[in-house]
């Protein structure tokens, strides 16, 4: 590796020395250009330099994973567990891949030595040391977790999150006194844990926002989003307030499951029928209508909507509904909506997998600073 590195530095002379003699001795373009240097010899001695340091440091990564795996054992051992076994102590959990749990403020999470945890979102506080490995420092106790940094606990850790809501995924032996979602309560059979709709269904699930389909063993992710279904969903995220019915719409009568969602929906402005005094609770909504509902919704939370982005960075940002215009762009500035593949596609069916990312970035984007 060594001889590579040089070999590529005595290139890098030599191809320097060129570019001096070629400019020197005519006004012709050199023969080496900058940006061949700048380009290709660079990032070449770059990934080299780096895969050098790589293979240097590699003794010391293996050797300190070596120990913290054996403070792991010992642990377990000291607790009265046989790690040849099974078994774990009371309100103990096990795993060797990374398992995904969500809570809120003050769940504590507890990590045995050697465990580690990638936190999320959110934010926490140790009460143990803690390696973060993606930073390469150590978290003394009182510390504050980053969200996207993995950590290994060097002690037994206690870990109090300390935002509204967190996300984190653990692996080893650890306890929690969380209320959190895990891969094993989730009770839905087509919600698989690599999903990537996974957290957002645990997110709405544990707030209460959405419920199972069928016999509530399924959630039902591909369903198309329907009007009568996200008023509801609103309708619970804004605590489910006392509604006197009124008959704003001649298609929502009184005591039907969606009622009271559309008609508190309805007296808010957050909804609107479509102009012949229904309102359609069974018909699917597309991504765009759900933009109007949420940045209406939003409104009736007092919050700042002035945000916004211009939507000709995708290539179908023109096919946006003029009177959509105002809330898509609003939701793609604040990151509700992302887009996929340079498209934003505003015409869309959304389904629920996707309303509940949605919602979860909406709540999100509402919690207070640090939260």
């Amino acid at each position: 590796m060594k001889k590579r590195i040089i070999a590529l530095v005595l290139a890098l002379c030599c191809a320097l020395g060129g570019v001096a003699m070629a400019s020197g001795g005519t006004q012709a373009d050199p023969l080496i250009s900058k940006s061949y240097l700048e380009g290709a010899v660079f990032e070449q001695l770059r990934t080299s330099v780096t895969e050098w340091t790589a293979d240097a440091i590699r003794p010391v990564y293996e050797a300190a994973i070596r120990q913290l795996d054996q403070l792991a054992s010992a642990h377990l051992a000291s607790l009265g567990v046989n790690t040849g076994e099974s078994a774990l102590p009371e309100g103990w959990k096990s795993s060797a891949q990374f398992t995904p749990l969500s809570g809120e403020k003050d769940d504590v999470v507890v990590l045995s030595p050697g465990s580690g945890l990638l936190l999320s979102s959110g934010s926490a506080v140790t009460g143990g040391v803690l390696v973060d490995a993606t930073a390469g420092t150590e978290v003394q106790r009182g510390g504050t977790l980053t969200a996207g940094h993995r950590y290994i606990a060097a002690e037994q850790s206690e870990i109090v999150i300390s935002s509204r809501t967190a996300q984190w995924l653990v692996e080893g032996s650890w306890k929690t006194d969380a209320d959190g979602i895990s891969v094993q309560d989730l009770p839905f059979t087509d919600v698989p844990e690599d999903s990537w709709y996974y957290d957002a269904v645990a997110y709405v699930v544990k707030e209460n926002l959405f419920n199972g389909t069928g016999d509530g063993t399924t959630f039902s992710p591909m369903m198309q989003m329907q009007r009568g279904m996200l008023t509801t969903v609103l309708y619970r995220m804004a605590g489910s307030p006392a509604v006197e019915y009124s008959p704003l719409f001649s298609d929502v009568p009184n005591g039907v499951w969606y009622t009271a969602g559309v008609i508190w929906a309805g007296q808010n402005r957050v909804v609107s029928g479509n102009g012949n005094d229904k309102f359609l609770p069974g018909t699917n909504l597309t991504r765009e209508q759900i933009a109007v509902i949420l940045y209406n919704y939003a409104n009736y939370l007092g919050k700042d909507v002035s945000a916004r982005k211009a939507l000709t960075a995708f290539s179908d940002g023109g096919s946006v509904s003029s009177w959509a215009g105002d809330a898509m762009s609003w939701a793609v500035a604040v990151g509700i909506l992302q887009g996929s593949g340079g498209k934003v596609t505003p015409g869309n069916y959304a389904t629920r997998a996707e309303v509940a990312i949605m919602l979860q970035r909406f709540q999100q984007w509402t919690a207070p600073a640090g939260e």
